[in-house]
């Protein structure tokens, strides 16, 4: 073996060292990164598990609930009611139409 050989087969050996270092490295950060990926979703599970169990905990629910209380009155029946009438009252003009147009 020449000079030359001996000195491409080290640094050959070099870059493979220096690969396996990297890819240590690299499977140490995806193990932080699963470590607290599944973090994550075990504190989203505990969350939505417990917002089914206690809606009163869940933002989504205590929003809702808001919503729903501000309709509960006697002006919400009041449109309620006026709606279904104007909702007839367009159903049967659009009969009425209909059969004027179609004619006999």
């Amino acid at each position: 073996m020449e000079e030359e050989d001996r000195r491409l087969i080290a640094d050959t050996v070099n870059v493979m060292h220096e690969l396996r270092s990297e890819l240590l490295e690299f499977r140490g950060e995806m193990k932080e990164f699963k470590t607290q990926a599944v973090t994550r979703l075990n504190s989203l599970e505990t969350e939505q598990a417990e917002c089914q169990k206690n809606p009163t905990v869940c933002a989504t629910a205590r929003s809702l609930d808001a919503h729903t209380r501000g309709h509960a009155g006697a002006k919400s029946l009041a449109i309620s009611i006026w709606a279904a009438c104007v909702s007839n009252v367009m159903c049967a003009f659009t009969l009425f139409m209909a059969f004027i147009k179609k004619g006999p």
